[in-house]
């Protein structure tokens, strides 16, 4: 308005509805441009800021994943929490919800320990824990055999050799065989 109230004191008459759209476009035009201008900077600003972090980031690891092992130090892990599991179906894809399942750690001739939320998912899901990331360390640049077996209506319905390890970060399977099985019952 106040460019339109300049045109009445040059021109001495009131600026028509096209001269006052005109003069409110130009006026948007130059806040525009300088929002641009100023997102441009402010873009630039996030992306250094980005750089720096990522710079700065590098060469440190999150110690509560990085081993004491030879050949682990320094290592950089993912912070994703592996578990290898067991998954037993059915033919027809529905899955085995046992009774009970055991996991014999047959090195260290002992049962491991379960946990009740992975047991609880385990009777939801068909898939049962043989082993999970907070074994790593014990696991470490070994192979070890765990034996599963499974109960259903106080029945053996599965037994099965698993074939684990661990690297630096997380356990891993050895095995050749899929980790889904076909229960016929």
């Amino acid at each position: 308005m106040i460019l339109a109230s300049i045109i009445y004191k040059v021109n001495r008459r009131e600026p028509d509805k096209s001269e006052v759209k005109y003069l409110k476009n130009r006026k948007m035009n130059k806040k525009i441009k300088f929002f641009v201008k100023q997102r441009g900077t402010v873009a630039i600003l996030y992306s250094l800021c980005a750089l720096f972090f990522m710079v700065s980031g590098c060469g440190k690891s999150n110690s509560s994943f990085e081993g004491n092992v030879e050949g682990c130090e320094g290592m950089g892990c993912t912070e994703i929490y592996v578990h290898i599991g067991l998954k037993l179906e059915y033919p027809d894809g529905k899955p085995v919800l046992l009774d009970k399942s055991k996991v014999f750690w047959a090195s260290k001739k002992r049962y491991l320990e379960q946990n009740l939320v992975s047991w609880n998912e385990a009777r939801v899901w068909g898939s049962y824990l043989i082993v999970n990331d907070g074994m790593r360390k014990e696991l470490q640049n070994k192979k070890e055999v765990m034996h599963f077996t499974g109960y259903l209506n106080g029945k053996i319905v599965c037994e099965r050799d698993v074939l684990v390890g661990a690297d630096c970060c997380h356990v891993v399977y050895y095995g050749t065989e899929s980790l889904t099985q076909i229960i016929q019952y």
